[in-house]
């Protein structure tokens, strides 16, 4: 594993302060419009690869789903494929920062 991997912690830092990033939920639409991270797009997992063309190459393209599995998995896929990639390690369900766009009570959020 090359690519980093930040806490969810240091991510919602990130966003506070504005750091230039592509931020992608991997978690399916249902979740994605459910609960997400502010400013993220919603790239479901299993559709990764038809998208991988939409994906920036001018800057870090940080990835999280439900409990970090899945996005451990793209960052592989992508840092093979000569993408810059960051793992936001644990998910949502590590997530306890200020960030979270919910259209249901955080406890329904997944």
């Amino acid at each position: 594993m090359l690519y980093p991997t930040i806490t969810m912690r240091e991510l919602d830092n990130w966003i506070l302060y504005g750091k230039t990033m592509y931020l992608v939920d991997l978690r399916n639409q249902s979740s994605f419009e459910r609960c997400h991270l502010a400013g993220a797009v919603n790239i479901p997992f299993e559709e990764l690869e038809e998208h991988t063309g939409e994906l920036p190459t001018d800057r870090p393209i940080v990835f999280y789903c439900s409990r970090g599995s899945q996005s451990m998995l793209a960052c592989n896929r992508l840092w093979d494929q000569g993408f810059q990639v960051v793992n936001a390690g644990g998910g949502l369900m590590a997530y306890r920062g200020r960030n979270l766009v919910c259209s249901v009570p955080y406890g329904q959020m997944l």
